[in-house]
């Protein structure tokens, strides 16, 4: 029997020191140190996006064409009931427009919503904001990218959809036709 003792003293320790854990008061710090982010791929480069700053994700939408002296616009697809302006996030970080293809459509945007088409949608990943890293503004894709995350397997650019939805807002107000009224 008293080979038993130690077990019983060791499962009491353990007991205690769990219980003393669970007394401590949830910290809110805790949460708000960690940033979840969606895995994505463009033309084979890792990215990541903020999943705050997505109103959500598409796949297999069926994107109707038109002209546009907007590049980077692939057309308009129905999504919710409306219709939304669909934008290859690949021509809008410098990539060919051949590599604008995708079937996942990241969804931006409450009030004028509109949709980035990527190639590859990798999953969700949850990281310590100690992990964010501002980063070098050498590349292409930096006027969209400030920032990089270091993941379990490898480092991504972070889109910043704030920044692509400007350059969108902007580049459609340097396109806008003025109506001419009639007198």
């Amino acid at each position: 029997m008293t080979e038993l003792l130690p077990v019983a003293a060791r499962a009491a320790d353990l007991r205690n020191t769990f219980d003393q854990a669970r007394a401590i008061p949830f910290s809110s710090d805790a949460v708000a140190r960690i940033e979840n982010l969606l895995a994505i791929r463009v033309s084979g480069d890792a990215f990541a996006i903020r999943l705050s700053e997505i109103s959500g994700l598409a796949t297999d939408r069926k994107i109707v064409a038109f002209p546009s002296p907007i590049a980077e616009l692939l057309g308009i697809a129905a999504i919710r009931g409306r219709l939304v302006p669909v934008y290859s996030l690949a021509a809008l970080l410098g990539y060919s427009a051949h590599s604008s293809q995708g079937r996942w459509l990241i969804l931006c945007g409450v009030e004028e919503p509109l949709g980035l088409v990527i190639n590859d949608f990798e999953g969700q990943v949850r990281v310590p904001l100690g992990q964010i890293y501002t980063a070098a503004q050498e590349d292409a894709a930096s006027t969209h990218v400030s920032h990089v995350v270091r993941t379990a397997d490898m480092t991504r650019g972070l889109v910043s959809i704030p920044l692509i939805m400007e350059t969108i807002q902007r580049r459609c107000g340097e396109r806008a036709v003025p109506v001419q009224q009639e007198s």
